[in-house]
């Protein structure tokens, strides 16, 4: 008996761990299935070597994307921690065929199949993955989790990008360095085998089962549900409004190296999430986020006015500050908010808030600029972020009506 106890206790322990085995290799899982990623961040170059018509070069582009949003809601009930493994299989099997066929997808047509098939291959595979991950999450370090699994999606875009220029010298151009990223992700296999399989007897139990078309209608209409996933979505707008329209902007008050800004802000992200995430859990997370927003807020209203090249690259720090509170923070306040039953659900539908937030972005921005310009622009991601602030805070009364 008492073996039994210690047992337990040592488990309990280990769960609570971020640097158990299973973590490490959910993490290099996470770190493969993003480098996959960025290591198109020359294709459209490529695609100017192809013959086709520029004007389809924006289709191919999003197209990648564009399945990622149509396809997750749709999927993402099906799955739960009784079946993930086996559609994580498929996705990474998934994957290392695309990322073969795109040295036979030449033209038009056969690239664009590919590329649908790329963007259901990472959906498989991401939504899968979440949901294995989201088994071994501990509710009083789910904040920092998400921290972490945001750096290690950042982490790519700054190490594969500049190896690029060399890596298509070497193997031929794009489809070569492709089919040794094949190779590479081919590595996702053993390191799913080395996760033990679900545990039994726990909160993860009740995870097993595909959900029902009106547990995820109740769950989606759960007021506090509903209202975090439109805190998130506002905060993902914004936040691709500054992604996409920051360069134009900076070029229009004479500052032309804007890339630094996003190095600036991506540095503050991976920093605050590093040196505060163990106190992301102490804290009340609608509050810590709320006043994030707030910060994010009046970074967003000062963009539009700034041209000192100073001013301008130290609000890259602030804006990256913010976001990396308040993105894993509201990733872990939609964990903690959950059911057991509906945390994979969840969680992927705040991943589907993000692709909504790139796509909705630039649909609002572009017509904007060239109506009223940038500092309008600016002044709407800014009612965004206040309006993200006040949900939250919304949210924080409801929770604790005592204390707020």
């Amino acid at each position: 008996m008492s073996e039994t106890v210690q047992t337990e206790k040592e488990g309990l322990s280990r769960s609570k761990s971020l640097w158990n085995r299973e973590f490490v290799f959910l993490f290099a899982v996470v770190f493969l299935a993003y480098a996959n990623i960025s290591v198109f961040f020359q294709f459209y170059e490529y695609l100017r070597t192809l013959p086709i018509d520029p004007r389809w070069y924006g289709l191919l582009i999003s197209l990648f994307s564009a399945v990622s949003l149509a396809v997750r809601p749709v999927v993402s009930p099906f799955f739960h921690a009784g079946n993930a493994r086996r559609y994580l299989y498929a996705g990474a099997g998934m994957l290392v065929v695309t990322l073969v066929l795109y040295s036979a997808a030449g033209e038009l047509w056969s690239l664009f199949l590919v590329r649908a098939l790329h963007g259901l291959a990472f959906v498989l595979l991401g939504t899968a993955l979440m949901s294995v991950i989201v088994d071994y999450i501990p509710k009083e370090r789910s904040a920092q989790l998400f921290g972490f699994l945001a750096i290690l999606t950042l982490i790519p875009n700054t190490l594969i990008p500049p190896l690029l220029p060399f890596l298509t010298r070497r193997l031929g151009g794009l489809p070569g360095v492709l089919l040794l990223f094949a190779g590479i992700t081919l590595v996702i296999f053993p390191l799913i085998l080395g996760v033990p399989r679900a545990r039994t007897g726990t909160e993860s139990s009740l995870s097993q089962g595909r959900l029902k078309g009106r547990e995820v209608l109740d769950d989606v209409l759960d007021p506090n549900i509903l209202v975090t996933l439109v805190a998130m979505l506002l905060l993902y707008s914004g936040h691709a409004l500054v992604f996409f329209f920051l360069d134009g902007y900076g070029r229009s008050v004479g500052i032309r190296d804007t890339g630094f800004f996003l190095t600036l802000s991506t540095l503050g992200e991976i920093g605050v999430r590093l040196a505060a995430g163990p106190l992301f859990d102490r804290v009340s997370k609608a509050r810590l986020a709320g006043w994030s927003l707030i910060g994010i807020t009046l970074g967003y209203g000062a963009l539009g006015f700034v041209s000192d090249r100073t001013l301008f690259f130290s609000l890259g720090v602030i804006l990256g500050l913010g976001w990396g509170t308040a993105m894993p923070v509201m990733n872990g306040l939609m964990f903690d908010l959950s059911l057991p039953k509906f945390r994979a659900f969840n969680i992927n539908l705040g991943l589907q808030m993000f692709q909504g937030g790139f796509f909705l972005g630039p649909i609002i921005g572009g017509p904007v600029v060239i109506h009223w310009g940038f500092p309008v622009l600016f002044q709407i991601c800014a009612a965004f972020g206040f309006l993200c602030a006040g949900l939250l805070f919304h949210l924080e009364r409801k929770m604790h009506p005592a204390v707020a």
